[in-house]
């Protein structure tokens, strides 16, 4: 009974909750036609949708204003903006499964006909939606570019769209390395389209869009990213997907919202772990202890969700986790510091800390912090009598 318009006004009014809207869309009542209820009164939407004297009194008013919606609508075409609705056949049927999912959900994607934005709303079946979400922290290190570099490659091999939420760190890490290996990735934004949240990541956005994906927002389309939008983003990018991984999060984090958000939406949720003292590994660790898959490639993803993956491509992820590839770094020595390349010059045969200490002549403290970086790098190891040994 309502139209797309017509839903849209009602997000634009201050106070008219998803809640109240999906009631007015289910209410179906034939004597009441889509046109008349622009001219209804107060006591007419209270009599006849069942809501109370506030919410009615703010909608009368709010319908009254017609330049809102209109403003709206040209921003929309404008800037090739579409529109999806709760009410609509193709809103994905995933997301509606999720506790007060979003009315309204504006995108650009480069072709709304194409069979990539398709498959995410018709026919979008549980048993068939490919998507993975992959959140975690702002101030991502190294070891989680690492893991995205590893993991991603094979979602998107495996056929999985990679939705995110748009952010530094992880986020972008995860778009980026879909877009890379020439795969489709979806990024919902806690602010409006013309809007961007973070404005460093409009070159991304657009990379998005322009390789087949879709940016995304609940938002209307000029709303700015707030603090409070983030958490209800996180319950989309979740919502969205079949399960969720989680990659460097820290205890209090939005990372962790998002884990969280997918246990309660029964989706599969699934973490990466990391080292004990960590601080970007203590939510990874608090969410694989309520019940979040560890993760030690993506073969655990994969086979959870009935993937065929081959003994061979298992052993090949996990190598390539655990234990980073050096040839890259042999032609990238010039990379590391003095001090590092001193330390990997004298690992060049079995040497104890001592003898490192006596051939770079560098204060024990000094040497065991670097130790620590280059054996993450995968350029030292340490053998079981503690001798250090260089891969280069």
């Amino acid at each position: 009974m309502l139209s797309k318009n017509l839903i849209l006004h009602l997000t634009l009014i201050e106070g008219v909750t998803p809640s109240i809207i999906k009631k007015l869309i289910k209410s179906q009542r034939s004597d009441v036609n889509a046109s008349d209820l622009y001219h209804l009164s107060v006591s007419d939407w209270i009599h006849y949708f069942g809501i109370n004297e506030i919410v009615a009194a703010k909608i009368v008013a709010g319908l009254s204003d017609m330049s809102v919606l209109e403003k709206e609508l040209n921003l929309m075409e404008q800037h090739k903006i579409k529109l999806l609705t709760i009410a609509d056949e193709s809103y994905p049927a995933l997301l509606k499964e999720i506790y007060s999912p979003p009315t309204v959900l504006y995108f650009q994607s480069y072709d709304s006909q194409s069979p990539f934005v398709l498959s995410l709303s018709k026919d979008n079946e549980r048993n068939n939606a490919k998507c993975i979400a992959i959140v975690g922290s702002r101030k991502a290190t190294d070891y989680g570019q690492q893991i995205i570099n590893t993991i991603v490659p094979d979602l998107v091999a495996a056929g999985y769209t990679i939705v995110s939420g748009g952010a530094v760190g992880i986020d972008a890490m995860a778009h980026q390395a879909a877009l890379q290996c020439g795969g489709k990735t979806i990024a919902i934004l806690g602010s409006g389209l013309l809007k961007p949240y973070p404005s460093s990541n409009k070159r991304l956005f657009a990379a998005i869009v322009e390789n087949g994906g879709i940016v995304a927002s609940s938002y209307p389309l000029m709303m700015e990213g707030l603090p409070h939008h983030f958490p209800a983003r996180n319950r989309i990018v979740t919502g969205l997907s079949q399960g969720c991984l989680v990659v460097q999060a820290a205890q209090k984090s939005g990372a962790l919202i998002s884990a969280h958000c997918a246990l309660e939406q029964g989706r599969e949720v699934f973490a990466v772990p990391g080292t004990f003292d960590d601080e970007l590994s203590a939510g990874c660790h608090e969410v694989i202890q309520q019940g979040a898959k560890l993760v030690m490639n993506s073969a655990d993803i994969l086979i959870e969700f009935g993937e065929v993956v081959a003994k061979k491509e298992v052993a090949a992820v996990q190598q390539s986790l655990f234990k980073p590839a050096t040839v890259a770094k042999q032609d990238a020595l010039v990379s590391y510091n003095s001090i590092q390349q001193r330390i990997i010059a004298a690992c060049k045969e079995p040497a104890s800390l001592e003898d490192i200490s006596l051939k770079t002549e560098m204060p024990f403290e000094l040497i065991q912090s670097e130790l620590f970086t280059l054996q993450l790098d995968g350029i030292l190891s340490q053998d079981f009598t503690g001798m250090w040994l260089s891969k280069l």
